[in-house]
């Protein structure tokens, strides 16, 4: 029997979090599902997978993003798990699961620190406040799924916490293998980019640039640039970084396009990600996945996951990872020193770079990740039901029966009477509508 599977995300077309669910969301239709991924905003107009439904939400005005993935209307019929993605779309996914999809298996995928990120912002009680709704959301779902073995552990923790821990599964997200760069000879400089905001201290841009400026004063010519600022602040910003760093510094506004992304990395010599905090950075793996020499810190899911020789053979994982220890002004030194080492033999960088793109497609594909997720899935019990939920359950099947609308009940009652096939009522008795089922409205 093909199973069914409803995926809630705030987007579509973006990147981070609504890049994973895309990605999965096509994987797990590639390896057999059938995926209605319910997303606020419009449909995208070319259909993208025969076994996969990209539903996209109207927005309700007066009603924020989360609010909206609670809405019932046009609902699937058949759902047997459902995808919530952190606290943003983790909480319609269990409600869902417990107003009209009683047996389906609630997957939490969990894709930030939450209780570290907003502390190193400098907000510990929010950072406290997002942790507990993470906690609370994972001891409703019936599976947790940290994105790389960083949140992996996290979510794992935060599973011990509650009475009944949830079974948690960890996840490396598919690397998408794309036609690498074609390198050219006697280039004039150097070109190190960057993704993240730029506005954001853990994003790392400061020791990004300071190490730079670093290498510019032993006399390479590079050049950085910063793919992440705000648009309506990017004068401002590019001015503000570029006199932090001594040197002009580029910055560009943030995309969602792939192309512009793409051709982005194929222009760069180096990807930096130099993270204070990152659950995983998909830009690490997007980088690897085109053959582009990349840089991680060795705090991020990214560098752990390079830095592992169980799943990354030493010698091209490890190159990759820049050590965060230390205190923070020993930081760019360390960066320049690791960019240095790449710059002394680009082409020896870039042959390391082209075999990691070729390990990480044979073993870590979306592919992989939607097996492995099923695989998972299949170890985790369906759950018990009572009886008042069987029944609504049955309304949500293709073939058991769908309550009738109140017109349609009242029509139909008023047709058998005029043929013939029921009693006619006594002169007090009304013909009285159907309630309203609590399932959703199903056409």
């Amino acid at each position: 029997m093909v199973e069914r599977v409803l995926s809630l995300a705030t987007g579509w077309s973006g990147h981070g979090g609504h890049t994973f669910n895309r990605r999965l969301s096509l994987a797990m239709a590639d390896v057999g599902y059938e995926v209605t991924a319910r997303v606020l905003g419009e449909t995208p107009s070319a259909q993208e997978h025969e076994r996969l439904t990209v539903q996209g939400i109207e927005r309700v005005l007066g009603i924020d993003d989360r609010g909206q993935m609670l809405r019932a209307d046009n609902l699937p019929r058949n759902v047997d798990i459902i995808l919530g993605h952190g606290r943003f779309t983790g909480g319609a996914a269990s409600y869902l699961r417990d107003q009209f999809y009683p047996q389906a298996k609630v997957v939490h995928v969990v894709h930030a620190l939450a209780d570290e990120l907003d502390r190193w912002r400098g907000d510990p009680q929010q950072a406290t406040e997002h942790a507990r709704t993470e906690r609370l959301l994972i001891g409703k779902a019936d599976l947790a799924v940290g994105v790389g073995p960083l949140l992996f552990d996290d979510a794992a923790r935060m599973a011990q916490m509650n009475e009944r821990p949830t079974a948690v599964h960890e996840m490396i997200p598919g690397v998408d293998i794309g036609p690498p760069p074609v390198w050219r000879d006697g280039q004039a400089r150097v070109n190190l980019l960057l993704f993240g905001r730029v506005d954001d201290p853990l994003k790392g841009v400061e020791i990004a640039s300071a190490s730079v400026r670093l290498l510019s004063e032993k006399g390479y010519s590079v050049q950085l640039t910063a793919l992440g600022a705000n648009d309506r602040t990017l004068r401002e910003q590019e001015r503000d970084v570029s006199k932090e760093a001594g040197y002009p510094v580029k910055l560009k506004p943030f995309t969602s396009d792939r192309r512009e992304i793409e051709a982005e990395l194929r222009g760069a010599d180096v990807v930096l990600m130099p993270s204070r905090a990152e659950g995983f950075g998909l830009v690490a793996t997007e980088a690897a996945g085109l053959g582009v020499p990349v840089l991680v810190a060795s705090s991020s899911g990214a560098g752990l996951f390079f830095n592992d020789p169980r799943r990354v053979p030493e010698h091209l994982g490890k190159p990759s990872v820049v050590p965060m220890i230390g205190t923070e002004p020993d930081l760019p030194q360390r960066w320049a020193s690791r960019i240095e080492g790449i710059l002394t033999d680009l082409p020896a960088a870039r042959q390391r770079a082209a075999d990691l793109r070729t390990h990480l497609g044979a073993n870590y594909t979306w592919e992989h990740a939607a097996r492995n997720l099923g695989e998972a899935l299949d170890q985790v019990p369906r759950r018990q039901v009572t009886g008042s939920q069987q029944t609504r359950d049955l309304r949500q099947t293709r073939t058991g029966p769908v309550a009738e609308r109140p017109a349609a009940a009242l029509r139909r009652a008023v047709e058998e009477r005029a043929a013939g096939r029921a009693p006619e009522p006594r002169h007090h008795d009304q013909v009285r509508p159907q309630p309203r089922p609590q399932s959703p409205t199903l056409g």
